[in-house]
């Protein structure tokens, strides 16, 4: 049995039907010539196999399992031997949920990858394909002659469909398999208009010229949009890498300061003033209680919080920049990296001043 039947039986067994064929239009989009139930089926003993070695790895390593141990007692009590099966589940779930996640951001980026790649070179290749047209040739004759290699991935996916209407296959299945491999609103409407004008017998030169530039005034377009909005990314950007880290950083740093405050207060309160009377006694008679929660608890509290504004910053830079968010996983990595940069140095900064100070 190969390794392709292997993978597509795993598939079938681990992903609903509608999953997979949901999954093979993704697969569609990205360019990736690989059947959906195989691809499924990779991505699943992939998912088991970091199960089983992420759980062998908690329970004989002895640190984290004495540390599963605890943490699964402090909440619920349970009996020992349970918590390997506990530990089993939870490892699942975490690589489930983290392999899914990489695969449809990797999957979404080079959809938007393709689909931007074809929106710059297609009202030259319609405006080629009518130039064709006008010379005498038909319509997959033009599309043939006109998939040059400047064209990059539209030329290939062209030359590689269009070969079936000359085996046989009708001209409008062809062109519906095309838009299939490109996530593209734009694409997929001049491909409609195309079928349309053939069915019906209208003027396909004029029909490409008028769509070629229509699809370039939209590129234009979608420009000039992106480029008004360049003074709100900058300012996300800001927000995200410089503001929330530094607030967050002197923020934890007062935390710490107030924790040992509050101790010096209590032990001090009301002996030196206690003979002042008026509002200087007041004030000796307060005890100071110190912050609510300690300096590790608003750690803890920042980590996940910088996070979860380096990926919302990211979306929203993408949809600025391209008008979807998608795109913002390229941009996350980069993001959170310079926000956790700009926290660690901004408090070793304010460490480093209170020191002096003291």
């Amino acid at each position: 049995m190969t390794n392709e039947n292997v993978f597509e039986n795993a598939g079938r067994v681990l992903f609903t039907r509608d999953r997979i064929k949901s999954l093979e239009k993704e697969l569609n989009s990205a360019g990736i010539n690989m059947p959906a139930d195989s691809f499924a089926g990779y991505i699943g003993l992939n998912v088991l196999i970091l199960t089983i070695f992420l759980t062998l790895l908690i329970v004989l390593y002895q640190p984290t399992s004495e540390l599963m141990v605890n943490l699964f007692h402090s909440f619920v009590p349970v009996l020992e031997p349970v918590i390997p099966l506990l530990v089993l589940i939870a490892s699942f779930i975490t690589v489930y949920l983290a392999t899914m996640a990489l695969v449809s951001s990797y999957l979404l980026m080079k959809t938007d990858n393709r689909r931007n790649k074809l929106e710059a070179i297609l009202p030259d290749f319609l405006s080629l394909v009518a130039s064709n047209i006008k010379a005498g040739m038909t319509l997959d004759q033009a599309m043939w002659y006109s998939a040059k290699p400047e064209f990059g991935l539209l030329s290939q996916e062209v030359k590689a469909l269009i070969k079936s209407s000359y085996s046989g296959e009708s001209l409008e299945d062809t062109l519906d398999r095309l838009g299939e491999r490109f996530d593209s609103k734009i694409f997929k409407r001049t491909l409609l208009l195309l079928k349309q004008a053939t069915a019906t017998g209208g003027e396909l030169t004029e029909v490409l010229e008028r769509t070629s530039e229509d699809v370039r005034n939209t590129i234009i377009m979608k420009k000039e949009i992106a480029a008004s909005l360049v003074l709100y990314e900058i300012f996300v950007l800001f927000a995200a890498i410089v503001g929330t880290p530094f607030l967050f950083a002197v923020a934890s740093k007062l935390v710490a300061v107030f924790e040992k405050i509050a101790p010096l207060a209590s032990s001090t309160g009301g002996g030196s003033t206690a003979g002042a009377g008026g509002v200087f006694t007041v004030f000796s008679n307060m005890k100071f209680a110190g912050p609510v929660i300690s300096s590790s608890d608003f750690f803890w509290f920042s980590i996940p919080t910088i996070l979860v504004t380096a990926l919302i910053s990211s979306f929203m830079v993408s949809v600025i920049r391209t008008g979807s968010k998608s795109q913002g996983m390229q941009y996350f990595p980069f993001v959170l990296v310079l926000s956790y940069l700009v926290y660690w140095i901004v408090m070793n900064v304010v460490e480093s001043i209170f020191t002096s100070i003291g």
